[in-house]
C-alpha cells in the first residue's frame, strides 16, 4: 500500500484514474476517509488523474492524538502530492477537507492549480458557527458502536430528504466505518483542528480559481460561510445547490462529479 510519511506519520493514498488526465486531489472531512468518494470518485475517474489520501486519524493513516492543525493536515496532503509524483493538481476539499484545502493553496500555492471549496468555512470572528448540539453529538459518539456512531452523525451529514430517497447509505457507511481502525483520539483531535481553523485574514491572497459549493440545506456547516469565503476570494465563484445538504457528494454524486468537472476543464 502507499504511504507518504511526514514527521513521523503514515499518511495513505491511492493515485487511480486516466493516466492522461489533468491531476485531481480529492481531500474529505471529519472522521471521513476517502472511501467515502465512493459514489463520485468512479464518475471522475475516467476524466482526471485521481488522487486521494486519508486524513491523519482515519482510515489507513496513522492516528496522533490531538494538538495538530488544518495547516499541519495541509502539509501532510503537500507531502502526499510529492510522494505521488504529482506537482500540482486540481483540488476539492469537503466540509474539513475544504479547511485543509484552504490552507494548502495558502502555505503551498504552486501545488494548486484550481479550488473547489464544498461545504466549509474560514472560520476566524465572522464565522456562522456550527450547532453546539451537533459539536456535542459528534463527541458523544466516541463511547458508542462504529454502526450508533454512523447513525448519530448521519442526521447531520445527509439531509433528512435525500436520506429517505436513499436509505441503504446507513448500511454503505456503517459498512465502510466497521472495516476501518478506530481511534477515540482521532475524532477530539479532528474536532480540535475545525474548531481552531481561522483562514479569514488570508484567503483575499488566493490566486488560484475558485469554485465554493454548498447546499442550502447544510445543517452542519451553515451556508453563509460558502458566501463568505465566495465574497473573500478574488473571483472566486458560488454554486447553492438548492435542497442538498452537508455532504451533497454522497446526496448528489452525479451532480457534483458534472459540476466539479466542468470548473476544473475550463479554459
Amino acid at each position: 500500500m502507499p504511504f507518504a510519511i511526514r514527521g513521523g506519520v503514515r499518511l495513505y493514498y491511492e493515485l487511480t484514474g486516466n493516466e492522461a488526465g489533468p491531476a485531481l486531489l480529492l481531500i474529505r472531512g471529519l472522521s471521513r476517509s476517502s472511501r467515502y468518494w465512493y459514489d463520485v470518485r468512479p464518475l471522475l475517474e475516467p476524466h482526471f488523474r485521481v488522487l486521494v489520501l486519508d486524513n491523519r486519524g482515519v482510515g489507513r493513516s496513522d492516528a496522533p492524538g490531538p494538538g495538530f492543525t488544518t495547516a499541519d493536515m495541509a502539509d501532510d496532503a503537500a507531502a502526499v502530492l510529492a510522494a505521488s509524483g504529482v506537482h500540482r493538481a486540481n483540488v476539492f476539499g469537503l466540509s474539513l477537507g475544504g479547511m485543509i484545502a484552504q490552507q494548502l493553496v495558502l502555505r503551498h500555492p504552486g501545488r494548486v492549480e484550481r479550488l473547489v471549496l464544498g461545504a466549509t468555512t474560514m472560520g476566524g470572528p465572522g464565522a456562522h458557527r456550527t450547532p453546539p448540539d451537533a459539536i456535542l453529538g459528534f463527541l458523544r459518539t466516541a463511547n458508542v458502536t462504529v454502526a450508533d456512531q454512523i447513525r448519530v452523525t448521519m442526521q447531520w451529514a445527509i439531509d433528512p430528504d435525500a436520506l429517505a430517497r436513499r436509505p441503504q447509505i446507513v448500511d454503505e457507511w456503517i459498512a465502510i466505518a466497521e472495516s476501518e481502525p478506530r481511534n477515540r483520539l482521532a475524532l477530539a483531535g479532528q474536532l480540535l483542528a475545525a474548531g481552531m481553523h481561522d483562514t479569514s485574514a488570508h484567503l483575499h491572497r488566493v490566486r488560484a480559481p475558485t469554485l465554493v459549493v454548498t447546499g442550502d440545506r447544510d445543517r452542519l456547516i451553515p451556508p453563509m460561510n460558502s458566501h463568505r469565503i465566495a465574497r473573500t476570494i478574488p473571483r472566486a465563484r458560488l454554486e447553492v445547490l438548492p435542497g442538498a445538504g452537508h455532504d451533497f457528494t454522497t446526496e448528489r454524486p452525479a451532480e457534483v462529479a458534472s459540476l466539479v468537472s466542468g470548473f476544473f476543464s475550463a479554459a
